[in-house]
């Protein structure tokens, strides 16, 4: 812009400049060429009387005209002419007349012999590269015509002309010195504010949202530099409620346990949560906004319902086997309407029922199971009473094995329906509400106790081994009961050697390992082993009473306390059970 301000005033003050000084010149041409008429026609009029008079002295017709002319001439710096009335130059003090051309047509001697009066003009020479003057007058003389002109060349005006443009040309080099000079102190003052205002401008555009300009003036850019002001401050504000709108938004939706992509028409990608990787098992990142989304959608039946949510503007919704990840996904695809309700996207919601598919089936499983397992001692004992009622009653021994056998039945339903009662309290828990000081030694001994009469009568060694006394902060009976089911699984599945507890620190948790030397198991039975009523040996199992949920519940109280369990097993030579427990106390 400054630029063009100081080209801008360049142009006017050369334009100005230059119109002066052809004005000046035209003027002063046209005022002193009328100057120099008025003294030709005086000079021209006393010519005339000149020639009258001495003419009329000699009156004869052998008037020496060159020698007139030549007195004449001697007394003013003028060329003289006299031409006949047929317009034979008959004397000229510039030249010989006998070479001259016929002067009748020269403009001059027209008008003058037109309106027998004064005629002028101004031609130019060829020889001399010069403008004349010409003034001519008529003389009549007894009956005779002559023609008086006089001339001359037009130096004054020439060096006039030549003094104007030089004058001229010094007044444009200075205007224009002057007025770049003046246009740059212009416009800097006219632009130091807009440059202020670019720079501000550009800041915005980078994001400093919230700049001011400090402009004191009253006139139009005041007035701008006010309303940029106010601009930038709605703007700021603005700004600012967007960003919290978007962070909120972007907080909502990275806090959603749903994956979230919206794609444009194009199938790009506009939008997307960081649930939506973890879901995918892909790294975080791996795609960004304007990227297709079959970068990161690699299933045709999802592709598909984008395609025909976006094509008949329908919602869409599929449950399907995500073969990248393994997992159970649930898939919702809804279109995106404008304002003009024209579909402009879609969005894809994707849900992982995984887990909860998983819990379907394993509660299908175990409603399955646990209807076996009721149905199989209450099939006992429906036909064992049945057998009595119908006459083995009135048989004393038989009645006795039967009721031996419907006793035998109904403690292990009563075990049954303990242990799933058990389960099911233990994992409706998010925490043990009563808990106390356990301290573990004494509460292994009472186990061992318990089971010691079960150990011995299959010829086994039971013995425990502490690391001094340990204690965590639990639940006793339910620190008991895990114990109990981990040493007396121990017991059933070994036929000779022993059971042993170790209980000791590890950093800051608590190992609490039991070993056995018994059957054991292979590796594919290791990740099943602790679902309910899952069991390696089912025939052995159910013949040494089990209920199939021991494990189970023993898994579940280890979780409860946040702890951990793990299991290691060599078929033939026994199983090693290693739970970590936190160590509350150290």
């Amino acid at each position: 812009m400054r630029k063009k301000i100081v080209s801008s005033y360049f142009i006017i003050i050369l334009v100005l400049t230059t119109a002066f000084a052809l004005i000046m010149m035209n003027s002063t041409n046209t005022m002193m060429t009328l100057q120099l008429e008025d003294r030709f026609v005086n000079e021209c009029e006393l010519v005339k009387k000149l020639f009258v008079k001495e003419y009329k002295l000699q009156n004869t017709s052998d008037f020496n005209y060159m020698s007139f002319v030549n007195e004449i001439h001697k007394d003013i710096d003028t060329r003289i002419t006299i031409i006949g009335e047929d317009g034979t130059v008959r004397a000229d003090t510039n030249e010989d007349p006998a070479k001259m051309n016929n002067h009748l047509n020269r403009t001059e001697v027209i008008d003058a012999i037109r309106t027998d009066k004064v005629g002028t003009s101004i031609r130019y020479s060829n020889t001399v590269k010069a403008d004349f003057l010409y003034v001519a007058i008529p003389v009549h003389i007894d009956g005779q015509t002559w023609i008086v002109r006089v001339s001359k060349q037009l130096v004054e005006i020439k060096d006039l002309n030549q003094h104007i443009l030089n004058v001229a040309v010094i007044s444009i080099i200075c205007a224009a010195i002057f007025a770049m000079v003046m246009s740059i102190f212009v416009s800097k003052r006219i632009t130091r504010p807009i440059d202020a205002l670019t720079e501000v401008a550009n800041e915005i555009a980078e994001g400093d949202f919230g700049r001011k300009i400090y402009i004191t003036a009253n006139d139009q850019i005041g007035e701008l530099a006010q309303s940029f002001n106010k601009m930038s401050h709605t703007l700021s504000l603005s700004m600012n409620e967007l960003r919290q709108r978007n962070s909120e938004l972007e907080a909502i939706l990275n806090s959603m346990i749903n994956g979230i992509i919206a794609v444009d028409q194009k199938k790009n990608i506009i939008l997307i949560n960081k649930f939506c990787f973890e879901i995918l098992d892909l790294p975080q990142n791996y795609v960004v906004e304007n990227e297709s989304m079959y970068k990161i959608i690699r299933n045709e039946e999802i592709a598909q319902m984008v395609e025909v949510s976006m094509d008949e503007g329908m919602p869409q919704m599929k449950e399907l086997r995500y073969v990248h990840s393994e997992k159970t996904l649930r898939i919702y695809v809804n279109p995106i309407f404008n304002i003009a309700r024209e579909i402009i996207g879609s969005i894809v919601v994707i849900q992982d029922v995984t887990q909860i598919r998983k819990l379907e089936q394993m509660r299908s499983d175990f409603v399955s199971n646990v209807s076996h397992e009721l149905k199989t001692p209450l099939t006992s004992i429906r036909g064992f009473v049945d057998t009595l009622k119908n006459g083995a009653i009135h048989q004393p021994d038989t009645a006795m094995r039967f009721l031996d056998i419907i006793d035998i039945e109904s403690d292990r339903l009563y075990r049954l329906i303990n242990d799933i009662l058990l389960l099911s309290e233990i994992e409706s828990m998010d925490r043990e509400p009563e808990q106390t000081q356990v301290e573990l030694k004494s509460v292994t001994e009472e186990v061992i106790d318990f089971l010691e009469l079960k150990a011995n009568d299959k010829g086994l060694k039971l013995s425990a081994s502490y690391e001094g006394e340990l204690f965590i902060k639990a639940n006793r009976d339910r620190i008991k009961q895990m114990l109990i089911n981990l040493i007396d699984n121990g017991i059933k599945y070994t036929e000779k050697g022993e059971v042993k507890v170790d209980i000791h620190t590890q950093g800051s948790w608590i190992m609490i390992r039991v070993t056995d030397t018994g059957i054991g198991f292979s590796d594919e039975h290791k990740e099943r082993l602790f679902e309910r009523f899952y069991r390696v040996d089912k025939g052995r199992s159910r013949n040494q009473g089990g209920t199939g949920l021991g494990l189970s519940i023993v898994k579940h109280i280890v979780l409860l306390y946040k702890g951990k369990i793990s299991v290691d097993s060599v078929p033939g030579k026994g199983t090693t059970f290693e739970i970590l427990l936190p160590n509350n106390f150290h």
